[in-house]
């Protein structure tokens, strides 16, 4: 992978700034832990009505349009189009595809690779250009006006990345690939595109081919222990909604990440299945602070419905009592929003008839498997939840707030590479590999064989001399998915040393030696993304 090499020569003044920085942040832990809450939800199908790239919309630069950069080559059709989906708070429906406004501690931080990789390839004009995707990057947060709730935001990302890339498709054919970068919120999004997007339908007008890569910054499903930037030794731990191992499908080998130690978004402790469902039930409400009402009965909607979908999931499920889920497994399970309920199956175990067979038998013969899974459930109450206390007690409130903005960090003349600075180098890499094969010369027609002519019929055989008919083959099992991260993949264990690292903190040969560790095999059936 394209690497920017530079000696190491970090000033004394970087060092006191990020150092102070770090200082900061522990006198700062109470305010951080509010502010810390990773993105949580899962996306919904839906559709985005904001203006499109040509066109332009509202949140223009001036008067006379949109400020473009101009190594922006997003209205061409560049070798590489950039998708950029910011974090919460940072977009908005109307935002103009193009328009370029300044990258601050807290706004446009995807600015900070996408303008630095226009430079990095303004020798090559038309190689690469780059889009904002808009859309209500919100968390559902409002005073008095309704607003749309966190999964409204993921659906509509979901929606215009793929409506942007269908326009593209159209426009450019096959000269442009697309490159999606996705932070945060944005990160959560591009889970949600790839896992459907991996697993399309040749025939669809945008497919895996159409993909250069996909890199997912701080992501709240980053699975456990997937490498960063392709080839880095990833985190230990994973997402803080879902960190289970993922099929991505034909893109299983275009998708990677970006995760900091301590970042609770993409770094949580394991076993946290409390939080994950209150994050999940919160971001399917409207939290208008002068309207609670409003709030009260999103409450109340959202609540009902995952109490509805998990007795029906129960229901449908007859070796649940047998069975190790537990009864909070199930309401995080069926409080994604995707979460489809087997209709058919749902009528036939709710009939009168079978609730009460089911009943004589919970009282009758079913009596002592009733309650060995009550006594269960204290038990799996508390260990999968344990993790709850590492976010409370660890260095998470403290440090995610610092880890989750720090990776917009770049300096060219400090000695350090910080991730904008790789994520640059990913989508430099990505796009003069791609106009390496646009400029290639076309492969020479293949020249036409001359006709053979068709063999003589054979003839026919009497019945008593015709061979027998062969055997039918059974028919091909579905090759077994393949998930992500692979066992045996190497990873680093978040401590001290992690963290002054990432930070770019010089420190002593051997003072914070590395901890590695390795995904272990897996000797159960992964469980099912969320």
């Amino acid at each position: 992978m394209l690497r920017r090499k530079r000696a190491l020569t970090s000033s004394f003044g970087s060092v006191l700034f990020r150092s102070a920085l770090v200082a900061l942040t522990f006198a700062l832990a109470a305010p951080a832990a509010a502010l810390a809450a990773p993105d949580s939800g899962s996306a919904e199908s839906g559709s985005a009505d904001s203006g499109s790239a040509d066109s332009g919309s509202a949140d223009t630069g001036s008067s006379q349009g949109p400020n473009i950069d101009p190594n922006n080559y997003a209205q061409d059709c560049p070798d590489v189009l950039l998708l950029a989906v910011s974090g919460a708070t940072d977009s908005d429906s109307g935002r103009n595809p193009l328009n370029e406004i300044s990258s601050t501690v807290a706004s446009n931080w995807v600015g900070n690779v996408t303008v630095p990789v226009g430079e990095a390839n303004a020798d090559s004009p038309g190689t690469v250009g780059w889009l904002y995707v808009p859309y209500a990057s919100t968390y559902g947060v409002g005073f008095l006006d309704d607003v749309s709730t966190y999964q409204q935001s993921i659906a509509e990302g979901v929606a215009t990345t793929n409506r942007l890339m269908d326009e593209y498709k159209t426009k450019c054919g096959d000269k442009t690939k697309f490159a999606l970068l996705g932070y945060s919120v944005g990160g959560e999004v591009l889970d949600r595109l790839a896992l459907e997007l991996g697993h399309r339908d040749s025939n669809a007008l945008v497919t895996a081919d159409d993909i250069a890569g996909v890199i997912m910054v701080g992501s709240p499903y980053r699975p456990a222990g997937v490498p960063n930037f392709g080839d880095e030794p990833g985190e230990s731990l994973g997402g803080f909604m879902d960190q289970s191992p993922r099929d991505y499908g034909a893109l299983n080998d275009k998708v990677t990440w970006s995760c900091r130690p301590y970042d609770l978004a993409c770094d949580a402790p394991d076993k946290i299945e409390f939080l994950q469902l209150a994050l999940e039930i919160i971001s399917q409400m409207r939290l208008t602070l002068l309207n609670p009402v409003q709030s009260v009965a999103d409450f109340a909607r959202v609540v009902t419905t995952i109490a509805t979908r998990a007795i029906v999931d129960i229901a449908t499920d007859k070796s649940w009592l047998e069975s190790d889920e537990t009864l909070l497994q199930v309401l995080v399970k069926v409080a994604d929003v995707d979460y489809t309920v087997a209709d058919q199956q749902a009528a036939a175990a709710l009939t009168p008839d079978q609730l009460l067979a089911d009943l004589n038998w919970a009282i009758g013969p079913g009596a002592e498997t009733v309650k060995a899974k009550l006594r269960a459930e204290s038990v799996g109450l508390e260990e999968n939840n344990k993790g709850i206390v590492d976010v409370v007690l660890g260095p998470y409130l403290a440090l995610g707030f610092l880890q989750h903005l720090s990776y917009w960090y770049n300096d060219p003349n400090d000695g350090f590479e910080w991730e904008s600075e790789k994520m640059v180098a990913w989508v430099t890499d990505l796009a003069r590999t791609e106009r390496e094969k646009n400029e290639a010369p076309a492969p020479a027609p293949e020249t036409s064989a001359p006709a053979t002519p068709a063999p003589e019929p054979a003839p026919e055989l009497a019945p008593e001399l015709a061979p027998e008919p062969a055997p039918e083959l059974a028919p091909e099992l579905a090759p077994e998915p393949r998930l992500l991260p692979e066992p045996g993949t190497v990873t680093r264990v978040s401590d001290l040393g992690a963290f002054l690292e990432s930070q770019g903190i010089p420190l002593p040969p051997g003072m914070f030696p590395p901890q590695y560790s390795t995904v272990p095999e897996r000797t159960t059936e992964a469980p099912v993304p969320n």
